[in-house]
């Protein structure tokens, strides 16, 4: 009598698992169209500082990281999936920035997984715009940085002196080849002064802690960053303050008490 209820439990599961291996390996359903981020709002970045860090003409010299995560590579097939792929974006986010904040404040952008390039470029692109203030900065990546991202430390006036090159970070970090495009090295787009020293690329050992990646202990990435801010103290000019929208200004004649529109109308007539 167990024998044929052994027999209606095992093809329950055995069609149980059929049905799983159907779902998610032979004929998943397709990922959901993720909305485009608007990197002008703090909800699309993973790690971004609470509060403005000075500009260089306030306080001089400092450093941004700017960190491209591949935890923070947005897609699922559901929302629920999705959700939960943001979440922990934002967790490993967190536990990269206590490690990297030894450098300066850290600015990890989410991004589309079909649209990486584009997504980077863009958060990139605001963040020299609204965030960066003339600071000096850093990129450190655990995945390959695509063209476009690269493309606009060569595009930005004025940027190559105060960038400091790349942080190439994971378990075997010098294993990663941090370009799309093997005949683009990063060296490309380091300052000359960075290639000569062999200081372009520096790698960031990682560790797993409590199935997050965090800086090994023996990272010593402080001592990297402070180097690079004395150079950038016996090297560089920190940017000025930039001028605010120019207004037009009404000229406005001046008189002497009693030089009237009338007055002046009758001297003409005398003269």
């Amino acid at each position: 009598m167990k024998k044929p209820a052994l027999w209606i439990a095992s093809a329950i599961i055995v069609a149980g698992l059929g049905a799983w291996l159907w779902r998610t390996v032979i004929s998943p359903p397709p990922f959901i169209e993720v909305n485009p981020l608007s990197y002008t709002d703090y909800a699309s970045w993973a790690v971004i500082p609470k509060e403005t860090p000075p500009a260089v003409w306030q306080d001089g010299w400092a450093i941004d990281v700017f960190l491209v995560d591949s935890a923070s590579e947005l897609q699922g097939r559901t929302g629920k999936q999705l959700d939960k792929k943001e979440q922990k974006a934002r967790l490993q986010g967190r536990m990269l920035e206590d490690g990297l904040s030894a450098i300066g404040p850290v600015y990890a952008p989410l991004y589309r997984a079909d649209a990486k390039g584009d997504d980077l470029a863009r958060a990139f692109l605001i963040y020299l715009r609204k965030h960066n203030h003339g600071r000096a900065l850093v990129i450190a990546s655990d995945t390959p940085l695509p063209d476009a991202l690269l493309a606009e430390i060569q595009f930005e006036p004025d940027l190559t002196e105060r960038f400091g090159g790349f942080y190439r970070v994971g378990k075997n970090p010098d294993s990663l080849a941090l370009t799309e495009n093997p005949d683009q090295p990063v060296e490309t787009y380091c300052p000359d002064y960075l290639n000569e020293s062999g200081d372009c690329v520096r790698d960031v050992t990682t560790v797993r802690d409590g199935g997050f990646a965090v800086l090994a202990p023996e990272s010593d990435i402080g001592a990297s960053a402070a180097a690079f801010q004395e150079w950038l103290q016996a090297n560089a000019s920190p940017m000025a303050e930039p001028l605010g929208d120019l207004e037009e200004v009404e000229i406005v004649d001046i008189r002497r008490p009693g030089d009237t529109d009338e007055r002046r109308e009758t001297k003409n007539n005398r003269d």
